[in-house]
């Protein structure tokens, strides 16, 4: 169903104007522009936008440019009273409006612009759908053909693609599909470098000097690639810089924090986990490498990842010999000892160990326990101070 909202002023919406666009568009009457622009931002119902440009609070023009910047795709008709050259200017140079109509209005002419509003509506609707689908199409055959010539590294877009996707939301990404256009196209970089690095790669190996530098150029070889494909541009800056170090640390003299598109720090953050998982480590034991690197990863973008991940990704497991247990650790498995020559638990996983606890492990432990036998604790994960020297 066609669907008008109409921003009057103020004034009620008459029947009449109900009764002349008919039964089959859907109108929707507000008084003011913030409530249009609440309701506009909570449906995708309506294909044209009616407003006045006596509202209270702003002028018709300036809401009609929010709703350009916002919701490009609605079509726009300004009413005025008097319009002289100024407003006039205005509405298309700011408004890019579809109708400029002056009040009284005739029930003829206003139906005919709403007629031809909807008409401009349904045809740059269908071109961008058309387009949206070439474009979806170049990323099936580009992914598709990247696949056949290195299949083993396809795996990595499927698992990094719900993460992205999460945090993209979480995070309110202004661009959400040219992230996860670059997420599915950033395979393609890999194709072209060395064998054994790539190896090194896919068993999670920290990369350090050469390696890492040589790794990293993957970014200009996939943004190349697509960065003259249309509308793909945006898609290959995230490619381009998401590589980039947060803070100033990098030494390119390139864009660094904020700069950096928000997509970018994301990828960053999602390939790094993935890349570090492939040799087997905890979710917590990633997060704390990842943490010593805080030149490199957007904080807040790192603490939704943990987000993400789940309880896990809060803490990491080492092991420490029983006589070495201090007070405060929290074990991570139950603790069995000896006793009177029966196998009994004496300590039980979660487990926050107190001063009695250690003083009485430092008295017995060696009748009790094997000593030699490291015991698994859970450690909280700390923010450590920068590592400057590759990824190490």
């Amino acid at each position: 169903m066609r669907n008008i909202i109409f921003i009057d002023g103020g004034k009620s919406c008459s029947t009449s104007f109900k009764r002349l666009v008919g039964d089959q568009v859907g109108v929707t009457c507000v008084a003011s522009a913030e409530e249009a622009l609440d309701i506009l931002k909570s449906t995708s119902r309506f294909q044209v936008v009616l407003a006045d440009y006596a509202l209270p609070g702003m002028r018709g023009t300036e809401f009609l440019a929010r709703v350009r910047d916002l919701f490009p795709g609605l079509v726009r008709i300004l009413i005025c009273g008097k319009p002289n050259h100024n407003i006039a200017i205005n509405a298309i140079n700011e408004c890019g409006v579809f109708r400029l109509l002056t009040k009284p209005c005739s029930a003829s002419t206003m139906k005919m612009a709403l007629r031809d509003a909807f008409e401009q509506y349904r045809f740059l609707n269908s071109d961008k759908e058309l387009m949206d689908e070439t474009v979806r199409s170049v990323i099936r055959l580009v992914s598709e053909v990247a696949s056949l010539l290195k299949p083993e590294r396809n795996a990595r877009t499927t698992r990094i693609m719900p993460t992205v996707k999460t945090m993209c939301r979480k995070l309110g990404d202004p661009d959400p599909w040219s992230t996860e256009v670059a997420a599915v196209l950033s395979m393609i970089g890999f194709i072209f470098l060395p064998d054994e690095l790539m190896s090194k790669v896919e068993e999670g190996t920290v990369l350090v000097g050469h390696d890492y530098d040589t790794y990293v150029q993957h970014t200009r070889y996939s943004s190349k690639l697509i960065s003259r494909v249309p509308r793909l541009e945006s898609a290959a800056t995230v490619l381009s810089l998401h590589e980039a170090s947060f803070t100033q640390y990098s030494e390119d003299g390139g864009f660094s924090g904020d700069e950096i598109p928000l997509g970018a720090r994301i990828l960053k953050v999602v390939s790094d986990y993935d890349r570090l998982s492939m040799a087997d480590r905890s979710k917590g034991e990633i997060i704390s490498m990842m943490k010593r690197r805080t030149e490199r990863y957007d904080p807040k973008v790192l603490t939704c990842l943990v987000e993400v991940l789940g309880e896990d990704a809060t803490f990491y497991i080492r092991e420490v010999y029983p006589l070495g247990l201090e007070e405060g650790m929290t074990l991570a498995e139950d603790v069995y000892g000896m006793v009177k020559g029966r196998k009994l638990k004496f300590l039980s996983e979660g487990e926050v160990l107190s001063n009695k606890t250690i003083d009485y492990l430092h008295r017995n432990g060696e009748t009790i326990l094997d000593v030699t036998k490291k015991i698994k604790i859970r450690e909280n994960l700390v923010l450590h101070k920068p590592s400057h020297f590759g990824e190490s």
